[in-house]
């Protein structure tokens, strides 16, 4: 998913012509409940954003001459961009197109967002988390995703967590649709990785279970 995905249909531009004045009453607002604004100039080139400073500036200012310079994202940026954006700190940020740095498409906000990650991990009654580690240099996905294949279980998400530097272990999480997971945990370790953690539904292996499965694959030496 690109930031383009994530723009939010509730977020709309102040024109740059308005004075603070007029503007007053939507910013002090959408600055409460939502976050700053963006603004555009008539042609839709993006200005910046108007934020709680802007609320202080001069009745009689034009907004567009008091936003604050804040960097937007190209579309096609990835949606973690903007989720390290978020996480930093800030409210909303504004969309431009790829072919344009300051054509204006759109904002997304920190609720879109939340339903953006939502929608990548829908709830289900039968699903295991695991947190895996494999050597550096020989992370798989494809490997992986034969592994949980090969425990009669299908990959709903993977992401790696950490080791992506030169000569660093990699973690990596990945949710299945499966509540065996020591199963899961087998096959991986047959291709190389080592469960260090393991949540999901009810009934699931607890910690001692884990160690135990790892011991008892390290003496089989599978």
């Amino acid at each position: 998913m690109t930031a383009k995905d994530a723009i939010s249909p509730r977020i709309e531009a102040l024109d740059g012509l308005l004075t603070v004045a007029e503007s007053m009453p939507r910013l002090s607002m959408a600055i409460e409940h939502v976050g700053p604004l963006p603004v555009c100039d008539a042609s839709g080139r993006y200005l910046g954003m108007a934020d709680a400073s802007a609320l202080r500036a001069d009745a009689h200012a034009r907004l567009g001459e008091v936003v604050a310079h804040v960097r937007p994202v190209a579309a096609s940026a990835p949606v973690s961009l903007l989720l390290e954006r978020m996480a930093a700190g800030e409210r909303v940020v504004a969309v431009v197109d790829d072919d344009s740095s300051d054509s204006y498409l759109g904002a997304a906000d920190r609720e879109g967002m939340l339903r953006l990650a939502a929608s990548l991990f829908p709830q289900l009654d039968d699903y295991t988390e695991i947190t895996a580690v494999c050597p550096p240099g020989e992370y798989s996905a494809s490997a992986i995703a034969h592994a949980v294949e090969d425990a009669d279980a299908h990959l709903l998400n993977l992401n790696v967590t950490a080791g992506t530097q030169p000569n660093s272990p990699t973690t990596v999480l990945l949710r299945v649709n499966h509540s065996r997971g020591e199963s899961v945990a087998r096959s991986l370790a047959r291709y190389g990785y080592e469960t260090v953690e393991m949540a999901g539904t009810p009934g699931l292996l607890n910690a001692d279970m884990i160690e135990r499965v790892n011991s008892l694959l390290h003496y089989l030496e599978v």
